[in-house]
């Protein structure tokens, strides 16, 4: 029985393990393996909250230690494989894009936690701003997706990009833009023939070329549910803002 309470926590210690090992690894010029380690993070991330509700062992100490394995896994570790990825800019930018990064990783896991704490929560399906696992994983799978474009045609432009990608994912983590979580509406709700299809699509993408269905899929999540969200912006701010008002008297 205990085993079964101790399982999202030690699914959350693995997050991060893997945020460890990735800034060992950029220490050591493994870029693409401090990458994939930080996506393996995001598996892990999406999974630990998820276990702890089935099993019934939710408690304040895993929900603060997930916020700590995030700050390293998703804040720190990232903008440290940014740093030392990118050569083509002064570094004193490039440390102040990491400084920044991992700020804004830090001020969005605080807000998450006082807003959980006061009651104030967003519609369902949606974050405020972007969380730190996709901004984390978003700057991994470009360093990975810059190495299949480096083999493959012979360009840096990735990397050239990267640092001012890597300031965007800051300022929306930060922002109140409502971002759409489309996992929520991933599962066996939707039919079992529907999810069996997206789940076979997906492993045969990435069996085929994983640096590519990685940056794909994050991508295209990226650009729907921001899109989604600013559609939605508006209505879901007005019904945010009411709630936390009432919260506050």
């Amino acid at each position: 029985m205990k085993i079964k309470k101790m399982l999202p926590t030690m699914v959350t210690m693995g997050n991060l393990i893997c945020g460890f090992f990735a800034i060992l690894s950029v220490s050591s010029q493994r870029f693409e393996i401090a990458a994939w380690l930080i996506v393996v993070a995001m598996v892990l991330d999406g999974f630990d909250g998820r276990l702890a509700r089935m099993m019934k062992s939710t408690s304040m100490i895993g929900a603060q230690l997930d916020s700590m394995a995030d700050l390293v896994t998703f804040g720190i570790a990232p903008a440290m494989l940014m740093i030392k990825t990118c050569t083509n800019l002064p570094v004193a930018f490039l440390w102040s894009v990491g400084l920044f990064f991992m700020i804004c990783a830090a001020l969005r896991l605080a807000r998450f936690n006082v807003q959980k704490d006061e009651g104030v929560t967003m519609p369902r399906h949606f974050f405020t701003g972007l969380p730190t696992t996709l901004s984390g994983g978003t700057i991994a799978q470009l360093v990975v997706l810059n190495h299949f474009v480096q083999i493959r045609y012979g360009s840096n432009i990735v990397v050239m990009l990267l640092p001012f990608i890597t300031f965007a994912l800051g300022l929306f983590m930060v922002s109140k833009i409502p971002f759409f979580n489309i996992t929520g509406k991933i599962g066996i709700k939707q039919g079992i023939l529907a999810m069996v299809l997206e789940f076979s699509a997906a492993i045969l993408f990435f069996v085929i070329t994983p640096e590519l269905a990685l940056s794909t899929a994050l991508s295209c999540y990226l650009i729907t549910c921001a899109t989604y969200g600013v559609v939605k912006g508006k209505h879901l701010k007005r019904r945010y803002s009411a709630t936390y008002v009432s919260a506050n008297k």
